[in-house]
Protein backbone atom coordinates (compact mmCIF):
# COMPACT_ATOMS: atom_id res chain seq x y z
CA UNK A 1 0.00 0.00 0.00
CA UNK A 2 1.98 2.95 -1.14
CA UNK A 3 1.75 6.47 0.59
CA UNK A 4 3.44 8.93 -1.22
CA UNK A 5 3.05 11.07 1.55
CA UNK A 6 4.29 8.70 4.96
CA UNK A 7 6.75 10.15 7.12
CA UNK A 8 7.83 6.47 7.14
CA UNK A 9 7.97 3.38 5.50
CA UNK A 10 8.97 0.79 7.95
CA UNK A 11 7.77 -0.68 11.31
CA UNK A 12 7.59 2.34 13.92
CA UNK A 13 9.19 1.67 17.46
CA UNK A 14 6.96 2.87 20.20
CA UNK A 15 7.22 2.60 23.97
CA UNK A 16 4.29 2.53 26.65
CA UNK A 17 5.05 1.52 30.20
CA UNK A 18 3.01 0.89 32.99
CA UNK A 19 2.63 4.04 34.42
CA UNK A 20 0.92 5.70 30.41
CA UNK A 21 4.24 7.63 29.67
CA UNK A 22 5.90 7.70 26.56
CA UNK A 23 9.81 7.08 26.05
CA UNK A 24 11.35 7.49 23.61
CA UNK A 25 9.68 10.69 21.90
CA UNK A 26 8.90 10.43 18.73
CA UNK A 27 11.78 9.98 16.17
CA UNK A 28 12.46 11.17 12.32
CA UNK A 29 12.22 8.37 9.38
CA UNK A 30 16.09 8.39 9.48
CA UNK A 31 16.02 7.38 13.43
CA UNK A 32 12.93 5.07 12.84
CA UNK A 33 15.23 3.19 10.15
CA UNK A 34 18.32 3.05 12.41
CA UNK A 35 16.54 1.70 15.53
CA UNK A 36 14.69 -1.43 13.31
CA UNK A 37 18.45 -2.23 12.00
CA UNK A 38 19.43 -2.16 15.84
CA UNK A 39 16.58 -4.08 16.43
CA UNK A 40 17.31 -6.82 13.29
CA UNK A 41 21.18 -6.72 14.68
CA UNK A 42 19.67 -8.00 18.29
CA UNK A 43 17.92 -10.95 16.98
CA UNK A 44 20.13 -14.32 17.66
CA UNK A 45 19.58 -17.26 15.79
CA UNK A 46 20.10 -21.34 17.27
CA UNK A 47 19.70 -22.30 13.43
CA UNK A 48 16.03 -22.51 13.89
CA UNK A 49 14.16 -19.46 12.53
CA UNK A 50 11.36 -20.51 15.39
CA UNK A 51 13.65 -19.89 18.27
CA UNK A 52 14.95 -16.35 17.35
CA UNK A 53 14.84 -14.08 20.33
CA UNK A 54 13.75 -10.27 20.25
CA UNK A 55 12.51 -7.83 22.20
CA UNK A 56 9.62 -8.69 23.74
CA UNK A 57 6.88 -6.52 21.93
CA UNK A 58 3.47 -6.01 20.92
CA UNK A 59 2.89 -4.87 17.11
CA UNK A 60 -0.18 -3.68 15.27
CA UNK A 61 -0.54 -4.61 11.48
CA UNK A 62 -3.01 -2.20 9.72
CA UNK A 63 -3.72 -5.52 7.87
CA UNK A 64 -5.30 -6.67 10.92
CA UNK A 65 -8.19 -4.53 10.71
CA UNK A 66 -8.17 -2.42 7.69
CA UNK A 67 -10.08 -5.12 6.04
CA UNK A 68 -12.15 -3.15 3.14
CA UNK A 69 -10.84 0.54 4.07
CA UNK A 70 -8.43 1.44 1.50
CA UNK A 71 -4.97 2.37 2.23
CA UNK A 72 -4.02 5.47 -0.11
CA UNK A 73 -3.12 8.78 -1.21
CA UNK A 74 -7.12 8.86 -2.65
CA UNK A 75 -9.63 11.42 -1.27
CA UNK A 76 -11.74 9.44 0.76
CA UNK A 77 -8.91 6.47 1.87
CA UNK A 78 -7.26 6.12 5.34
CA UNK A 79 -4.27 7.87 5.48
CA UNK A 80 -3.31 7.07 9.14
CA UNK A 81 -4.08 5.70 12.36
CA UNK A 82 -3.47 6.22 16.10
CA UNK A 83 -3.13 2.94 18.43
CA UNK A 84 -4.01 2.43 22.58
CA UNK A 85 -3.06 0.34 24.39
CA UNK A 86 -4.89 -1.19 27.57
CA UNK A 87 -3.41 -3.40 30.04
CA UNK A 88 -6.08 -5.55 31.18
CA UNK A 89 -4.07 -7.42 33.70
CA UNK A 90 -3.22 -4.22 35.73
CA UNK A 91 -4.06 -3.83 39.60
CA UNK A 92 -7.15 -2.44 39.94
CA UNK A 93 -8.17 -3.38 37.00
CA UNK A 94 -7.68 -2.41 32.69
CA UNK A 95 -5.43 0.48 32.69
CA UNK A 96 -5.43 2.91 29.49
CA UNK A 97 -1.69 3.63 28.26
CA UNK A 98 -0.52 5.99 26.26
CA UNK A 99 -1.43 6.44 22.62
CA UNK A 100 1.54 5.63 20.20
CA UNK A 101 1.62 9.51 17.90
CA UNK A 102 0.10 9.27 14.50
CA UNK A 103 1.21 6.49 11.59
CA UNK A 104 1.00 5.85 8.23
CA UNK A 105 -1.67 3.40 7.18
CA UNK A 106 1.06 1.62 5.38
CA UNK A 107 3.22 0.79 7.95
CA UNK A 108 3.30 -1.23 11.69
CA UNK A 109 3.19 0.41 15.48
CA UNK A 110 5.37 -1.78 17.95
CA UNK A 111 5.01 -1.05 21.53
CA UNK A 112 7.99 -2.24 23.18
CA UNK A 113 7.43 -1.20 27.02
CA UNK A 114 5.45 -4.00 28.45
CA UNK A 115 5.00 -6.77 31.19
CA UNK A 116 5.59 -10.00 30.33
CA UNK A 117 2.63 -11.83 31.12
CA UNK A 118 0.45 -9.57 31.24
CA UNK A 119 -2.80 -9.30 28.85
CA UNK A 120 -3.56 -6.26 26.26
CA UNK A 121 -5.86 -4.82 24.05
CA UNK A 122 -5.38 -2.59 21.56
CA UNK A 123 -7.97 0.39 19.72
CA UNK A 124 -7.36 2.03 16.82
CA UNK A 125 -8.82 5.28 15.69
CA UNK A 126 -8.14 5.76 11.65
CA UNK A 127 -7.89 9.10 10.05
CA UNK A 128 -8.10 10.48 6.60
CA UNK A 129 -5.89 12.91 7.27
CA UNK A 130 -1.22 12.57 6.39
CA UNK A 131 -0.33 11.39 9.76
CA UNK A 132 2.42 14.59 9.04
CA UNK A 133 -1.21 16.36 9.49
CA UNK A 134 -1.79 15.48 12.76
CA UNK A 135 -0.50 16.18 16.42
CA UNK A 136 -1.41 14.56 19.48
CA UNK A 137 -2.76 17.21 21.69
CA UNK A 138 0.33 18.07 23.96
CA UNK A 139 2.92 17.45 21.41
CA UNK A 140 4.40 14.17 20.19
CA UNK A 141 5.25 12.89 23.43
CA UNK A 142 2.21 13.52 25.17
CA UNK A 143 0.83 9.92 24.71
CA UNK A 144 -2.73 11.75 23.80
CA UNK A 145 -5.16 10.02 21.74
CA UNK A 146 -6.96 13.42 20.62
CA UNK A 147 -5.59 14.49 17.27
CA UNK A 148 -5.21 18.29 16.43
CA UNK A 149 -4.44 19.70 13.16
CA UNK A 150 -3.37 23.02 13.83
CA UNK A 151 -5.39 24.40 16.65
CA UNK A 152 -9.02 22.15 15.57
CA UNK A 153 -9.46 19.10 16.69
CA UNK A 154 -9.99 15.75 14.82
CA UNK A 155 -12.07 13.30 15.22
CA UNK A 156 -11.70 9.59 13.74
CA UNK A 157 -13.62 8.42 10.89
CA UNK A 158 -12.82 4.78 12.28
CA UNK A 159 -12.24 3.04 14.77
CA UNK A 160 -11.39 -0.66 15.66
CA UNK A 161 -10.42 -2.99 18.80
CA UNK A 162 -8.43 -5.48 18.93
CA UNK A 163 -8.51 -8.21 21.14
CA UNK A 164 -7.06 -10.80 20.11
CA UNK A 165 -8.49 -13.83 18.16
CA UNK A 166 -10.14 -15.34 21.20
CA UNK A 167 -11.59 -12.09 22.60
CA UNK A 168 -9.11 -12.54 25.04
CA UNK A 169 -6.36 -9.85 24.75
CA UNK A 170 -2.96 -10.74 23.43
CA UNK A 171 -0.14 -11.83 26.27
CA UNK A 172 3.49 -10.34 26.45
CA UNK A 173 6.05 -12.89 26.25
CA UNK A 174 9.37 -12.67 27.07
CA UNK A 175 11.62 -12.48 23.61
CA UNK A 176 8.52 -12.99 21.39
CA UNK A 177 7.40 -10.23 19.03
CA UNK A 178 3.25 -10.46 19.36
CA UNK A 179 1.25 -9.04 16.45
CA UNK A 180 -2.27 -8.57 17.18
CA UNK A 181 -4.77 -10.61 15.64
CA UNK A 182 -8.68 -10.69 15.12
CA UNK A 183 -9.33 -6.90 15.12
CA UNK A 184 -13.24 -5.59 14.37
CA UNK A 185 -14.42 -2.29 13.88
CA UNK A 186 -16.13 -0.45 16.54
CA UNK A 187 -17.48 2.39 14.32
CA UNK A 188 -18.16 2.57 10.68
CA UNK A 189 -17.09 5.58 8.65
CA UNK A 190 -18.22 8.51 10.56
CA UNK A 191 -18.04 10.62 7.56
CA UNK A 192 -18.71 8.80 4.28
CA UNK A 193 -17.45 10.00 1.18
CA UNK A 194 -18.32 9.72 -2.27
CA UNK A 195 -17.43 6.97 -4.85
CA UNK A 196 -16.02 8.86 -7.36
CA UNK A 197 -13.43 8.69 -10.28
CA UNK A 198 -11.09 12.13 -10.89
CA UNK A 199 -9.27 12.23 -14.11
CA UNK A 200 -6.42 14.96 -14.44
CA UNK A 201 -5.85 14.91 -17.94
CA UNK A 202 -2.21 17.16 -17.58
CA UNK A 203 -0.80 13.64 -15.70
CA UNK A 204 -0.88 12.19 -19.20
CA UNK A 205 0.90 15.69 -20.93
CA UNK A 206 4.05 14.27 -20.12
CA UNK A 207 6.46 16.64 -21.99
CA UNK A 208 3.87 17.97 -23.78
CA UNK A 209 2.58 21.73 -22.95
CA UNK A 210 -0.60 22.90 -22.88
CA UNK A 211 -1.09 25.78 -25.29
CA UNK A 212 -1.75 28.53 -22.83
CA UNK A 213 1.90 27.70 -21.93
CA UNK A 214 3.92 27.96 -25.09
CA UNK A 215 2.80 23.99 -25.88
CA UNK A 216 0.65 22.42 -28.53
CA UNK A 217 -2.08 21.05 -26.52
CA UNK A 218 -5.47 23.28 -26.50
CA UNK A 219 -8.30 21.38 -25.10
CA UNK A 220 -9.05 17.76 -23.75
CA UNK A 221 -11.35 15.30 -24.47
CA UNK A 222 -12.57 12.14 -22.10
CA UNK A 223 -14.44 9.15 -23.40
CA UNK A 224 -15.45 6.58 -21.08
CA UNK A 225 -15.84 3.04 -22.41
CA UNK A 226 -18.78 2.34 -20.31
CA UNK A 227 -21.31 3.44 -21.68
CA UNK A 228 -23.02 5.14 -17.82
CA UNK A 229 -20.45 7.64 -18.09
CA UNK A 230 -21.16 10.51 -20.15
CA UNK A 231 -18.11 11.53 -22.30
CA UNK A 232 -16.53 15.34 -21.33
CA UNK A 233 -15.83 17.35 -24.35
CA UNK A 234 -13.82 20.58 -24.58
CA UNK A 235 -11.96 20.51 -21.57
CA UNK A 236 -9.52 23.73 -21.61
CA UNK A 237 -5.61 23.00 -21.05
CA UNK A 238 -5.02 23.30 -18.25
CA UNK A 239 -8.43 22.31 -16.57
CA UNK A 240 -10.44 25.07 -14.60
CA UNK A 241 -11.41 21.95 -12.31
CA UNK A 242 -10.55 18.35 -12.65
CA UNK A 243 -13.00 16.03 -13.96
CA UNK A 244 -14.77 13.99 -11.66
CA UNK A 245 -17.57 11.08 -12.04
CA UNK A 246 -19.96 10.80 -8.72
CA UNK A 247 -20.44 7.22 -9.43
CA UNK A 248 -23.21 7.29 -6.72
CA UNK A 249 -25.20 9.76 -8.18
CA UNK A 250 -24.90 7.75 -11.53
CA UNK A 251 -25.83 4.40 -10.01
CA UNK A 252 -22.99 2.95 -11.18
CA UNK A 253 -21.13 0.26 -8.79
CA UNK A 254 -17.89 0.28 -7.44
CA UNK A 255 -15.40 -2.43 -7.38
CA UNK A 256 -14.04 -2.50 -10.56
CA UNK A 257 -11.78 -1.13 -13.24
CA UNK A 258 -13.21 1.68 -15.74
CA UNK A 259 -11.50 2.99 -18.61
CA UNK A 260 -11.43 6.01 -20.42
CA UNK A 261 -10.01 7.33 -23.91
CA UNK A 262 -7.96 10.59 -23.38
CA UNK A 263 -7.65 12.59 -26.31
CA UNK A 264 -5.61 16.01 -26.97
CA UNK A 265 -6.17 18.62 -29.01
CA UNK A 266 -4.55 21.47 -31.01
CA UNK A 267 -5.51 24.80 -31.58
CA UNK A 268 -7.06 23.88 -34.84
CA UNK A 269 -8.83 20.79 -33.09
CA UNK A 270 -7.97 18.36 -34.47
CA UNK A 271 -7.12 15.40 -32.51
CA UNK A 272 -2.79 15.40 -32.08
CA UNK A 273 -2.55 13.07 -29.02
CA UNK A 274 -4.07 10.67 -27.26
CA UNK A 275 -3.98 8.15 -24.56
CA UNK A 276 -5.38 5.46 -22.58
CA UNK A 277 -6.88 5.75 -18.64
CA UNK A 278 -7.89 3.48 -16.07
CA UNK A 279 -9.11 3.70 -12.74
CA UNK A 280 -10.58 1.08 -10.20
CA UNK A 281 -13.87 2.51 -7.95
CA UNK A 282 -14.12 1.58 -4.12
CA UNK A 283 -16.84 2.43 -2.61
CA UNK A 284 -16.49 6.17 -0.50
CA UNK A 285 -13.20 6.76 -2.18
CA UNK A 286 -12.18 9.53 -5.22
CA UNK A 287 -9.95 7.30 -7.07
CA UNK A 288 -7.42 9.42 -9.31
CA UNK A 289 -7.39 7.71 -12.79
CA UNK A 290 -3.74 6.66 -14.17
CA UNK A 291 -3.46 7.66 -18.23
CA UNK A 292 -0.26 6.46 -20.17
CA UNK A 293 1.26 9.45 -21.34
CA UNK A 294 -0.07 11.13 -24.33
CA UNK A 295 1.44 9.58 -28.11
CA UNK A 296 1.03 11.35 -31.60
CA UNK A 297 1.25 7.76 -32.91
CA UNK A 298 -0.76 4.66 -32.51
CA UNK A 299 -0.66 0.72 -33.31
CA UNK A 300 -2.73 -2.16 -35.29
CA UNK A 301 -3.25 -5.52 -33.81
CA UNK A 302 -3.46 -8.34 -35.72
CA UNK A 303 -5.13 -11.18 -34.13
CA UNK A 304 -5.67 -14.43 -36.49
CA UNK A 305 -7.83 -16.74 -33.61
CA UNK A 306 -10.92 -16.16 -35.00
CA UNK A 307 -10.39 -16.10 -38.17
CA UNK A 308 -8.75 -19.51 -38.15
CA UNK A 309 -11.64 -20.89 -36.04
CA UNK A 310 -14.07 -20.18 -38.89
CA UNK A 311 -11.94 -21.52 -40.96
CA UNK A 312 -11.94 -24.49 -39.11
CA UNK A 313 -7.88 -24.65 -39.17
CA UNK A 314 -6.10 -25.36 -36.19
CA UNK A 315 -2.89 -24.31 -34.72
CA UNK A 316 -0.07 -27.09 -35.16
CA UNK A 317 0.68 -29.04 -38.31
CA UNK A 318 -2.07 -27.11 -40.19
CA UNK A 319 -1.44 -23.64 -39.21
CA UNK A 320 2.18 -22.81 -37.26
CA UNK A 321 2.86 -19.11 -38.18
CA UNK A 322 1.77 -15.98 -40.36
CA UNK A 323 3.87 -13.45 -41.82
CA UNK A 324 2.14 -9.85 -42.04
CA UNK A 325 3.02 -7.06 -44.77
CA UNK A 326 1.28 -3.83 -43.13
CA UNK A 327 0.93 -0.69 -45.07
CA UNK A 328 -1.07 2.89 -45.35
CA UNK A 329 -4.28 2.12 -47.36
CA UNK A 330 -4.60 4.13 -51.00
CA UNK A 331 -0.71 4.74 -50.93
CA UNK A 332 0.99 2.70 -53.43
CA UNK A 333 4.55 4.52 -52.69
CA UNK A 334 4.49 3.82 -49.06
CA UNK A 335 7.08 2.07 -47.53
CA UNK A 336 5.60 -1.35 -46.42
CA UNK A 337 6.06 -3.44 -43.14
CA UNK A 338 7.54 -7.11 -43.29
CA UNK A 339 5.82 -8.60 -40.03
CA UNK A 340 6.84 -12.37 -38.95
CA UNK A 341 7.17 -14.57 -38.06
CA UNK A 342 4.49 -14.86 -35.62
CA UNK A 343 3.67 -18.10 -34.33
CA UNK A 344 -0.02 -19.40 -34.68
CA UNK A 345 -1.72 -18.12 -31.35
CA UNK A 346 -0.33 -15.24 -31.10
CA UNK A 347 -1.17 -11.72 -31.90
CA UNK A 348 0.95 -9.43 -34.04
CA UNK A 349 1.27 -5.64 -32.54
CA UNK A 350 2.80 -3.25 -35.50
CA UNK A 351 3.33 0.04 -34.18
CA UNK A 352 4.42 3.00 -33.81
CA UNK A 353 2.21 4.30 -37.35
CA UNK A 354 1.31 7.56 -38.01
CA UNK A 355 -2.65 7.83 -37.64
CA UNK A 356 -4.24 6.85 -40.74
CA UNK A 357 -5.96 3.95 -42.36
CA UNK A 358 -3.62 0.67 -42.89
CA UNK A 359 -4.22 -2.33 -44.90
CA UNK A 360 -2.48 -5.83 -43.99
CA UNK A 361 -2.30 -8.88 -45.97
CA UNK A 362 -1.48 -11.76 -44.17
CA UNK A 363 -0.39 -15.40 -45.52
CA UNK A 364 -0.76 -18.50 -43.10
CA UNK A 365 2.22 -21.41 -43.20
CA UNK A 366 1.51 -24.79 -42.20
CA UNK A 367 4.62 -26.32 -40.37
CA UNK A 368 6.25 -27.52 -43.41
CA UNK A 369 6.31 -23.63 -44.66
CA UNK A 370 3.59 -24.17 -47.08
CA UNK A 371 0.82 -21.55 -47.46
CA UNK A 372 -2.22 -22.68 -46.63
CA UNK A 373 -4.63 -19.41 -46.12
CA UNK A 374 -4.37 -15.85 -47.17
CA UNK A 375 -6.38 -13.02 -45.56
CA UNK A 376 -7.01 -9.16 -45.97
CA UNK A 377 -7.13 -6.93 -42.86
CA UNK A 378 -7.40 -3.18 -42.50
CA UNK A 379 -7.86 -0.70 -39.22
CA UNK A 380 -7.53 2.68 -39.01
CA UNK A 381 -4.73 3.59 -36.43
CA UNK A 382 -5.51 6.56 -33.74
CA UNK A 383 -2.91 7.99 -31.61
CA UNK A 384 -2.35 7.17 -28.52
CA UNK A 385 -4.51 3.70 -29.36
CA UNK A 386 -4.39 0.20 -30.44
CA UNK A 387 -6.72 -0.37 -33.14
CA UNK A 388 -7.39 -4.33 -33.69
CA UNK A 389 -7.54 -4.80 -37.14
CA UNK A 390 -10.70 -6.45 -38.83
CA UNK A 391 -9.73 -9.35 -41.20
CA UNK A 392 -11.17 -11.75 -43.82
CA UNK A 393 -9.86 -14.76 -45.77
CA UNK A 394 -9.06 -13.62 -49.02
CA UNK A 395 -8.38 -17.19 -50.70
CA UNK A 396 -8.44 -20.70 -48.88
Amino acid sequence: MPMGRARAGVTTFFAADRGGALSPPARSAGRALALAAVALAACTSSGNDDEQQVQMSLTIDPAAFLGDVRCSNEEGAIRSYVATLTDESAEGGPTLLASSPPIPCSSRVTFTEIVEGRSYRAEIDGYGRFAEELTPRGGETSGSREMLAGRDTVDPRWTWACSGPDEGGIVARKGVNVVFRGCSPLTADTDPQPTAIELDPTRALGALRCEADGGTVASFDIVPEDGALAPVLGITCPPEQTPTYNLDDLGVPPGRAYSFRLEARDAAGAVAFGSACVAVADEGVTAAAACDPLSATGALEIDLDALLAEEDLACGDGASVYFATVAPAGQTEAEELLIGPVPCGERAFVSPLVPGVYGASVEVLDRKGDPVRTAACDGEVRPGATTRAACAVSSP
